[in-house]
């Protein structure tokens, strides 16, 4: 199965990652799959840190995002970040197709622990992987992060 996933509403209109309406954001348009939620982006070398090696600092928002909208394909529930560990295992390449997926590991009361990974498209070698806590957002309550 590799399905688009769309909002409900457009309240994420502006979000950073996928917002379509954020003019300085990544714009990226994620698919369910069976395992989770998945994108393929190449890194423009705007985004880099060392020359032609994208930052680690968008790699963690490329891996955040997938995850949490692993949550939100599966689960049906936006959800914020409580906790992100990121594993830098190789240079990750700008300018080159990337897929980047989440995927649901286990899911306690209204928290969801998921992994992440950042791979080559062309090759599936893994290049950055990640971990973290993710808290159901209540429509209209702060999230509380504590364990």
């Amino acid at each position: 199965m590799r399905r688009q996933i769309w909002f409900d509403d457009d309240r994420n209109g502006r979000c950073f990652g996928c917002g379509a309406d954020n003019p300085s954001g990544l714009r990226l348009s994620f698919f369910e799959t069976d395992e989770g939620a998945e994108v393929e982006y190449a890194v423009p070398s705007d985004l880099e840190g060392a020359p032609g090696i994208v930052h680690g600092g968008i790699q963690a928002t490329l891996l955040d995002e997938a995850m949490c909208m692993t949550a939100y394909a599966k689960a049906g529930t936006p959800v914020v970040t409580g906790e992100l560990t990121v594993r830098y295992l190789r240079t990750v390449p700008t300018a080159t197709p990337l897929r980047i997926a989440g995927r649901i590991t286990e899911t306690r009361g209204r928290s969801f622990f998921i992994e992440g990974t950042i791979r080559l498209a062309a090759t599936g070698e893994e290049l950055t992987r990640a971990r973290g806590r993710f808290f159901a957002a209540a429509a209209d309550q702060p999230q509380e992060t504590s364990a």
